[in-house]
């Protein structure tokens, strides 16, 4: 009886694996489609990424080789000669007839006065026109000559305007008048340490120039930094064509050098306790020196324009290449995937011109989602 009863369970039991390995075979193929879509949407959502991170980090490359520019010609314009001729604002002057005592002009103020460099405007200043100081939190310096001077200069599109018989006055009459600012002393070897600060501040800008332009021919930067982080760029030449054509037009911008040739100085007598008039010293710099004088930097028109539009941000957009899949469809030409991405560029300036006038280095890259 009990062999019968074994024999009928080990029936049932073969039976019921019968009944599980039919539909598991039948499923198999499913399971097996499952995954291999699986392994090839992560691949195509991997792709994705990696040409999004690419695009991402081409622009932000690009777009920082042109912060860091237009930063630096603002920094060149504004901050670096003036916190040069602050150096001289511990060099009072005698006023004349009382050699010895100390006046209430400086050096800083025989240039500053004539008009020779711009210093923080009033919004920032001390009782005598100027602050050492400025917070460097304000969104605003306010970089100007001093009061009516050099008017035609305080524009985004400079022009000539000398101060006499075609002439630019580096060191104020008035003060040399009142004050002794003997040439042999004091007035020349300031006046050749100025003339010396400007022509290398036209060095730099003629340096940062070079290297700005280089990494922005043909949005080189741009191309390189997605060539390196795409997984379908094939060769760096080709690569992000689309996308480093609009990069290429918008980071190309134009600056200018502003130069003047022709200089007057004031220099007093060399005795301290006379009262005659100061007198004039002129210089060709063309001719003495071999070269203009620098003063500053500007934008041109066109550049002004494509400053007001990175403000807002430029939309990029850029297609690239999937991998053939297991099922023979080419992703590629049947959805012709792309990416996009939006970069702005901005500073504290309803019109975004922090370069001229009125300096600011405080030019930043905005990133968005697009």
């Amino acid at each position: 009886m009990m062999g019968i009863l074994g024999r009928i369970c080990k029936r049932t039991i073969s039976n019921n694996r019968a009944q599980i390995l039919l539909p598991a075979v039948l499923l198999a193929p499913i399971f097996i489609l499952v995954i291999y879509l699986l392994f090839e949407t992560s691949k195509v959502s991997m792709y994705k990424i990696r040409n999004q991170f690419a695009l991402d980090n081409a622009a932000y490359s690009q777009m920082s080789s042109l912060s860091v520019y237009l930063n630096a010609l603002a920094y060149t314009n504004g901050n670096m000669p003036y916190r040069v001729m602050k150096s001289y604002n511990a060099d009072y002057l005698s006023p004349k007839g009382a050699a010895g005592t100390k006046g209430k002009y400086t050096v800083f103020d025989v240039f500053y006065q004539a008009g020779a460099f711009p210093a923080l405007g009033p919004d920032h200043a001390d009782n005598a026109g100027y602050n050492p100081n400025p917070a460097p939190t304000s969104d605003d310096w306010d970089y100007a000559y001093y009061q009516d001077k050099r008017k035609n200069w305080n524009k985004e599109q400079p022009s000539d305007s000398p101060d006499e018989e075609g002439r630019y006055v580096l060191t104020s009459k008035k003060i040399a008048d009142e004050n002794f600012f003997p040439s042999t002393s004091i007035g020349v070897p300031s006046l050749q340490q100025y003339i010396t600060i400007y022509l290398l501040l036209g060095q730099i800008y003629q340096s940062q120039t070079f290297s700005y332009q280089d990494t922005t021919r043909d949005a080189r930067m741009f191309r390189e930094a997605y060539y390196l982080n795409s997984p379908s760029c094939r060769n760096q030449r080709d690569c992000a064509r689309q996308s480093a054509a609009i990069m290429a037009n918008y980071v190309k911008v134009q600056s200018k050098p502003f130069e003047i040739d022709k200089v007057r100085a004031y220099f007093s007598e060399d005795i301290g306790t006379t009262m005659t008039s100061a007198y004039p010293v002129d210089l060709d710099m063309s001719t003495d020196v071999k070269k203009k004088l620098f003063q500053f930097s500007y934008l041109d028109s066109s550049s002004l324009d494509k400053l007001k539009k990175l403000r807002n941000g430029i939309k990029l957009e850029q297609g690239y290449q999937l991998p053939l899949n297991n099922f023979d469809i080419n992703l590629t030409v049947k959805y012709k995937p792309k990416v996009r991405t939006q970069v702005g560029l901005q500073c504290p300036r309803s019109g975004n011109n922090c370069v001229w006038p009125n300096p600011l280095p405080k030019y930043s890259i905005r990133m968005q989602p697009s």
